[in-house]
């Protein structure tokens, strides 16, 4: 098991360490990275690559419940994070395990934290950067032998790619964020978010609210034994503000309202935010007396942003190269290349180039990977026809070089992960058609009405061959939409289910206006921040499935 390394200490952001230190950081990497490639290669093991990630980060919360702040939380930690190949490029250390470390994702590896003597400058950095790396080599050899070992008495993986393919060392250097673009005014803030959570106080239906403001700023270094250096920031805001409320039946109803933005002075105005949370404490209402759905399957309208959650659950994943180098992986799309996997009208791409869509900042935009590969615009699906993956350096039969695509919560081993996933159409429905189709398809079917999702929270799927290749997606708001032209009526107790390839040949049409989703990602590599933008789309036919039975009892009394 493998450790982080974490410095914690009292500073401003940009005071980490001393200014002039923070133009030495990528010296010192590259210093330290060649001084044990040479050591490490008198050994019977001789590196043949390896690289330096160091993520220095800052990031302030704070939390607000019913109109009063409960929390307040100041991190300031500096990561490092050593790779070391044995081998050679076509079969090394990471044959087996392509993640490397293998380690519960939830837990993470163990930490080390470090006080920073200023004095001393970076002489114990280096010394743990020195014990990390030689612990991370030893693991290595021992990796290499096993898949050595294992080479002869073991069936290989029908895919015989390379292990590490070559990719181009580019050197790119970003200043340090002036004070100025770090500072958060917490007292401002805290009054912000008491007025936020406090709101939904005079709603009685309303049993919880809560609202965050995270504010994070990221430095991100890499240096390899191929010549790349890469000193790149990231700033990230979000301001999430959740209210739930409890139907008789004891089942909780959540709904909540994010806003992203790259600095605090970015978001939208009190004014806007107000009356957002004006339309949600209605909702909520309603949401209370809705009534339960029964399991279903029929045709259903999903909006832009369930659309995006939905393609980034059931699609996204499947398309992230690396995994599908194993053959314990579904591999759903693998042997499909150049096939027709979604209707002609549709394209999906992931662009992590792409810093803002129409005005709207974008939470999976990076300029250079975790393997300190640029970030490209890769075209997955053309005109209905699957064309690409979205790939790392880690080879895969047809696709051997990587397209920037490689990314790892701070102190993971990065794999295949989504950016900005992007669905396009060249043959948009309006509004009224797609509701038109929607109530046709339900009549056809001798439905008494269609759903429509207009927002979901996430979900997750399956994409091993140990277990079903299956999806779920978690919907907040779902209205049924009658074939008699009755008002539509929001309904609750409901996720949507299923099989992706299914799925998939459901999709008939798309619309022609496009929302956002903004989240975080958590797969093999831990969370990472992901966008997806999608039109609402029309399926002939979801499945629905209840929710788990609620286990809370309603409380007796009315909330004071």
């Amino acid at each position: 098991m493998f450790k982080r390394l974490v410095v914690l200490i009292s500073m401003t952001w940009a005071g980490l360490y001393p200014a002039f230190c923070q133009d030495r950081m990528l010296d010192l990497l590259k210093t330290e990275l060649k001084s044990q490639m040479t050591e490490l290669g008198k050994g019977e093991y001789p590196p043949y690559y390896m690289n330096y990630r160091v993520i220095d980060t800052y990031s302030r919360v704070i939390k607000a419940s019913m109109g009063a702040v409960n929390t307040v939380e100041t991190e300031k930690q500096i990561i490092f994070v050593p790779q070391v190949r044995v081998g050679s490029p076509e079969f090394d250390n990471f044959h087996e395990s392509q993640n490397g470390v293998v380690v519960n994702r939830f837990a993470g590896p163990p930490t080390i934290l470090l006080p920073y003597d200023t004095k001393s400058g970076f002489e114990s950095f280096r010394e743990i950067i020195r014990e990390e790396v030689n612990s991370r080599y030893k693991f290595a050899v021992s990796n290499f032998e096993r898949a050595k070992a294992k080479r002869g008495v073991k069936v290989e993986n029908v895919d015989k790619s390379a292990d590490f393919t070559k990719a181009k060392a580019e050197k790119y250097f970003e200043p340090v964020l002036k004070d100025d673009k770090t500072q958060l005014d917490i007292k401002a803030w805290e009054k912000k978010l008491n007025k936020y959570s406090g709101f939904f106080a005079d709603n009685k239906d309303i049993i919880s609210a809560n609202a965050t403001m995270s504010f994070k700023i990221w430095r991100k270094y890499f240096v390899s034994t191929e010549g790349a250096e890469v000193a790149e920031n990231r700033t990230y805001v979000l301001l999430s503000i959740r209210a739930m409320t409890m139907a008789e039946d004891g089942m909780e109803l959540p709904l909540h309202k994010s806003y992203f933005a790259f600095f605090p002075e970015e978001l939208p105005s009190e004014a806007e935010i107000m009356n957002d949370l004006k339309q949600m404490s209605a909702k909520l209402s309603k949401l209370k007396v809705a009534p339960l759905v029964q399991p279903y399957t029929g045709p259903a309208l999903l909006s832009g942003s369930a659309s995006g959650v939905f393609f980034h659950e059931i699609f996204g994943h499947r398309i992230e190269g690396q995994k599908m180098k194993s053959d314990s992986d579904g591999q759903t799309f693998k042997n499909m290349v150049n096939e027709y996997v979604l209707p002609k009208a549709i394209s999906v791409l992931c662009d992590p180039t792409m810093k803002k869509f129409k005005g709207s900042p974008l939470n999976g935009y990076y300029i250079f990977d975790d393997q300190g590969v640029r970030g490209k615009r890769v075209e997955v699906v053309k005109d209905g026809i699957l064309k690409n993956f979205l790939m790392t350096r880690t080879g895969l039969e047809g696709f051997p070089e990587s397209n920037g695509h490689a990314r790892a919560e701070f102190e993971y081993d990065p794999t295949s992960r989504q950016s900005n996933l992007i669905v396009e159409t060249n043959n948009y429905k309006t509004d009224a058609e797609l509701r038109t189709l929607l109530i046709s398809e339900a009549k056809k079917q001798g439905k008494e009405y269609g759903y429509f999702f207009k927002a979901v929270t996430g979900g997750f799927t399956q994409t091993g061959r140990s277990g079903a290749n299956s999806f779920n997606v978690t919907p907040l708001e779902v209205y049924r939409v009658y074939v008699d032209g009755r008002e539509g009526e929001l309904v609750r107790g409901v996720d949507m289910i299923g099989t992706p390839l299914s799925m998939f040949s459901n999709i008939e049409h798309a619309g022609g206006e496009y929302e956002i989703f903004t989240g975080t990602c958590g797969a093999s590599s831990g969370n990472v921040p992901v966008t997806a933008i999608s039109p609402t789309i029309f399926v002939n036919k979801v499945e629905l499935q209840k929710k788990p039975k609620p286990s809370v009892t309603p409380a007796l009394l009315p909330r004071p």
